[in-house]
């Protein structure tokens, strides 16, 4: 069996673990968003999730499209 290689460079390790840094800010946040939006916090979740999907749905077009390794780069 060959090894994985090891292709990530400092600065794409580091981009990432603040993209998921800021991803979870979802969970600490949302109370200071019930604060400002009220009741009708559901309503921005709704568009938050229909914006997410649109992004999701254009990745899968675009991995669809590429369909090889890092099809976002290429």
């Amino acid at each position: 069996m060959s090894e994985l290689e090891r292709s990530l460079s400092l600065i794409q390790v580091t981009l990432m673990s603040i993209g998921i840094i800021l991803g979870a800010g979802i969970y600490v946040i949302i109370g200071e968003a019930s604060g400002l939006a009220g009741n009708m916090l559901w309503f921005s979740f709704i568009i938050a999730a229909v914006v997410a999907t649109f992004s999701g749905l254009s990745y899968a077009e675009l991995s669809s499209r590429f369909p090889s390794a890092a099809a976002e780069y290429t």
